[in-house]
């Protein structure tokens, strides 16, 4: 009976040693768990604990830590509504210009006209001077005094050595007036810058624009 008690347990043994033998990836486990240079078991890891001088950050850090969330979702916030808007105001820009709101009119500049009285005393000054055959002196004193009352009734500065062209510019004029004191001025710039000496008929056309426009509808 021993006998064959030996020689009924020897049949396992061979069987697992065969089974090992035959099973490549057993025998590398084994040989993997037998192995010294190899660290299997760890030890419970404590994390360090930082420096005292950065334990009240460290506190700061972790007693605003739920509100984290927030502050990174309106950062997010804040960078989408920043592009939508450099978005837009790139599409105003190139969108065809609006047609600007009409401007109401300014109203009309006064037409002035000198009083028929001050007409007629400038009139008799000039016809005095051109009396003595001093048509130049006349002409110049018709466009002078005409200033003058420009810029005591339409209250702006007019320099005294105004040329034709700059006359035609004011728009405080009337077409009529500019037209009137622009030929008066070209006559006597002529008359001073061009060694031109006046007629009597020149004279008589500066004159009679001038009456024309300043007596329109009253007696000469």
């Amino acid at each position: 009976m021993p006998f064959r008690g030996s020689m009924q347990g020897q049949p396992h043994a061979q069987d697992a040693a065969a089974a090992s033998a035959g099973d490549p990836l057993t025998a590398a486990h084994d040989a993997m768990l037998h192995d010294p240079q190899l660290q299997l078991h760890f030890s419970e890891f404590t994390p360090p604990r930082p420096p005292e001088w950065l334990q009240p950050l460290a506190e700061f850090i972790r007693a605003i830590s739920p509100f984290l969330v927030y502050v990174f979702w309106g950062g997010v916030a804040v960078i989408v509504l920043t592009i939508a808007y450099a978005l837009f105001a790139e599409i105003r820009r190139r969108m065809p210009a609006q047609a600007e709101t009409p401007q109401t009119a300014a109203p009309p500049a006064p037409d002035y006209r000198p009083t028929a009285v001050r007409a007629r005393a400038l009139l008799e000054e000039a016809d005095r001077l051109a009396a003595e055959g001093r048509y130049g002196e006349a002409a110049r004193v018709l466009l002078r005094r005409s200033i003058e009352d420009f810029e005591n009734v339409l209250k702006i500065a007019i320099g005294p050595a105004l040329t034709s062209r700059e006359i035609a510019r004011l728009d405080r004029l009337s077409p009529q007036g500019r037209t009137t004191f622009s030929s008066i001025a070209a006559a006597v710039e002529r008359s001073l810058f061009g060694g031109e000496t006046l007629t009597a008929s020149q004279y008589g056309e500066c004159r009679d624009a001038y009456a024309h426009f300043a007596l329109q509808g009253t007696r000469q």
